[in-house]
């Protein structure tokens, strides 16, 4: 009589499998960016950045420490998210990278000075403040004081020719120009200053930086 064959032995279900938290992690920072994005781009709040990135790479901290005592091997999605957003959040911090404001490309181009803002914002892009359309101020009449923050990119602000300003302009990382005279480099102080005749007094005043990239001030 034939002996039968000897079923191999069942394998073991692999360790670390279950629940996967690898993916529940990143789908919880996708879900989150959405989320802020979202309120964002309907002007619910300017400051979500600030409480959506480290909120993640918290996330990611604590979806490895699970993963390290679940024994789970994969964790190179988790560890590659974590030093991106590490990074970002370090070069942010740096060179001052404001986190609000938006994306993409604005332009501001008032022409009455109530239309002004005190405050220009953008995250990610390029910001022009076109002031060329304001009609000319009357003598003796404070100065508009405006200030403009972008996170990276470019801010451009055109001034009427022959108008008296004051600015003073930053770069964490890169180029301020104004009127023609440029410096560059890592945390960049350019200051410009008009010569204000008697009788005459500053119309616009400016306080303008970027974290990475270029603040450029010219007539127009």
């Amino acid at each position: 009589m034939t002996d039968l064959p000897t079923p191999p032995p069942s394998a073991s279900p692999p360790a670390g499998k279950g629940f996967p938290v690898g993916r529940f992690v990143v789908g919880l920072v996708v879900l989150a960016i959405g989320v802020a994005a979202l309120l964002q781009a309907l002007d619910v709040s300017i400051h979500i950045w600030k409480v959506v990135l480290p909120g993640a790479l918290i996330a990611v901290g604590a979806g490895l420490v699970i993963s390290g005592l679940r024994s789970v091997r994969s964790q190179g999605g988790l560890i590659s998210i974590g030093i991106v957003l590490t990074v970002v959040l370090t070069i942010a911090s740096i060179v001052g990278i404001p986190f609000e404001g938006g994306v993409g490309e604005r332009v501001a181009r008032p022409t009455a000075v109530d239309q002004l803002k005190d405050e220009y914002r953008l995250a990610i892009g390029q910001l022009t403040i076109d002031l060329t359309q304001l009609p000319p101020r009357e003598t003796g009449a404070p100065a508009s004081k405006i200030r403009a923050r972008v996170g990276l990119g470019q801010l451009v602000v055109v001034v009427p020719f022959g108008e008296l300003v004051d600015v003073n302009g930053h770069a964490g990382v890169g180029d301020v120009t104004l009127f023609g005279h440029s410096n560059g480099g890592f945390d960049v102080d350019n200051a410009f200053s008009s010569s204000v005749p008697v009788g005459s007094s500053i119309v616009y005043s400016l306080d303008l930086s970027v974290g990475v990239g270029e603040v450029t001030v010219r007539y127009g």
